[in-house]
């Protein structure tokens, strides 16, 4: 997520919501693979998830919801910023939870199934409510999606992640070995990214 993010605003402007809007697709894809996965794949799925999700929510919580209660005049519009870091927290205790959790447990995917829905209900709120009022402010929002963009790689670059772009599910079940073998090829990739990192730029 975050290398297509770079290589995508190194072709054209891209602002906070088209960056944000991104990230959403991205997981959303992810939560798919990861019910479609074979047991043994799971974990490595949702492992992902979860560090993509800690970073999208800590952008949204460093750069973006402070810029909107400042460009916001509106009490109302505060109230929407402040629900989305209340409904953050709940997403991060599930997924303190779930880093916590195996495929072993009885209530992992669940787990994870529950995180899924809770996200797409934060994601409908957030574009449909929250990012259509940035746009009727005065905030600069290519600006602020460099900056997002920025923090994001910092943050990636610190946990290790070297995330590709999910394919497009082959829809069911029927391409579930070629689906497992390119989550086993990003699951290889993210154990060494710690030695690649430094060279990030070269692969996007």
């Amino acid at each position: 997520m975050a290398r297509a993010t770079s290589k995508a605003a190194s072709d054209a402007p891209r602002d906070a919501i088209a960056l944000l809007k991104q990230d959403h697709r991205t997981v959303e894809k992810l939560f798919d693979e990861f019910e479609d996965a074979e047991e043994d794949q799971q974990q490595a799925i949702a492992e992902l998830v979860c560090q993509l999700l800690t970073v999208h929510a800590q952008i949204e919580e460093e750069i973006l919801y402070p810029a909107a209660k400042d460009a916001f005049e509106d009490e109302e519009d505060d109230d929407l910023v402040n629900e989305a870091a209340v409904e953050h927290q709940t997403a991060k205790d599930l997924i303190a939870k779930i880093e916590g959790m195996t495929p072993d447990d009885e209530k992992f995917k669940a787990t994870v199934t529950v995180l899924s829905e809770y996200i797409k209900h934060h994601v409908k709120e957030e574009e449909t409510e929250l990012f259509p009022k940035l746009k009727k402010t005065e905030l600069d929002l290519k600006q602020i999606g460099a900056q997002l963009g920025e923090r994001k790689m910092e943050l990636m670059q610190e946990l290790g992640i070297e995330e590709e772009p999910p394919e497009a599910p082959t829809r069911k079940r029927s391409g579930r070995s070629g689906g497992a073998k390119a989550r086993q090829a990003r699951a290889g990739s993210r154990s060494k990214s710690a030695s690649r990192s430094s060279g990030r730029s070269a692969r996007h």
